[in-house]
């Protein structure tokens, strides 16, 4: 079946385009709708800033993964290199998003906020309710090491696959969290 482009799909590709010529920092709400259209008002109607919709960009794929993961149909392993390869594959973009956004709006904690919260959810589902403070700790200690070890190998170009980053996140797992996610 053929999916009809929405209006989030139409606003990150304008986005992304523009992302191509300059810092996404230096992109405003109106060019981002003259690229593309729309309205500045459709523009808000879905989202509340750029940084916002440069987060649902990945975030929306990022939500595939981890549904695959927790339907069974993808190992952990297997959605840590998804993780991985979505940003390899676009890295201008997202290597721009990372670079030129910072604080609370920032690509990077939006997105590892994001990771935080669907693996909660993994959690729960997985264990059919609410878990310990223990576990939680875990979730948010391995989510951040996940994070910072990804943004590192990204910004700085470290030599690494994916395939090989993706596996050093997956031995890196606390043993607490393997029940859940392997």
């Amino acid at each position: 079946m053929i999916r009809r482009k929405t209006t989030k799909d139409i606003l990150g590709e304008s986005v992304h385009e523009l992302a191509q010529q300059k810092s996404v920092n230096k992109i405003s709400v109106k060019e981002i709708t003259d690229n593309c259209g729309l309205s500045t008002t459709t523009f808000y109607h879905h989202f509340r800033d750029k940084y916002e919709l440069i987060a649902w960009m990945y975030n929306y794929q990022m939500e595939d993964i981890f549904l695959d993961f927790y339907e069974g149909t993808e190992s952990w392993h297997q959605a840590l290199l998804d993780m991985v390869t979505i940003l390899d594959q676009d890295r201008s973009f997202y290597k721009n998003a990372l670079k030129n956004t910072e604080g609370p709006d920032s690509f990077f904690q939006a997105t590892h906020l994001r990771s935080i919260e669907l693996a909660i959810d993994v959690v729960k589902r997985s264990i059919n309710g609410p878990f310990d403070e223990e576990i939680m700790f875990y979730i948010k200690f391995y989510l951040r090491g996940v994070s910072h070890s990804i943004t590192d190998w990204f910004l700085n170009d470290l030599p690494y696959s994916t395939e090989l980053l993706a596996d050093c996140l997956y031995q890196a797992m606390p043993e607490k969290l393997k029940p859940f996610l392997i």
